[in-house]
């Protein structure tokens, strides 16, 4: 194997191992006052925790530190950073969820 193959290798490993260090994590707490559904997941009126990671395609609710249950989405971009953290709904149904200081927003499928 050429040196340059190996350069190369060596790079692309460094560049994976890194990318996970890319990944930033979105947290928000939220306080819905009447039942309120995201996802598949019905919430009752109460205090939330979502959390997001950047690197997947998944939204966690926790009550307590403890994962309630994993929401499924994708990540789109907003045409500005938001000012503060906001939670899109239609109706009793959350769609989206914006972090503040943050162009993405994370979109419930």
């Amino acid at each position: 194997m050429s040196l340059r193959v190996k350069h190369c290798i060596a790079v692309l490993t460094v560049l994976t191992l890194a990318l996970p260090v890319w990944a930033r994590t979105y947290k928000e707490t939220i306080n819905p006052e009447k039942d309120t559904m995201i996802g598949s997941t019905q919430l009752k009126a109460g205090t939330y925790d979502l959390s997001a990671d950047s690197a997947k395609k998944e939204l966690q609710i926790l009550v307590n530190g403890k994962v309630m249950a994993t929401v499924q989405g994708d990540w789109v971009k907003l045409p500005a950073k938001p000012q503060f953290s906001t939670v899109v709904s239609d109706g009793n149904k959350i769609t989206q969820v914006q972090f503040s200081g943050s162009d993405q927003a994370f979109q419930v499928q």
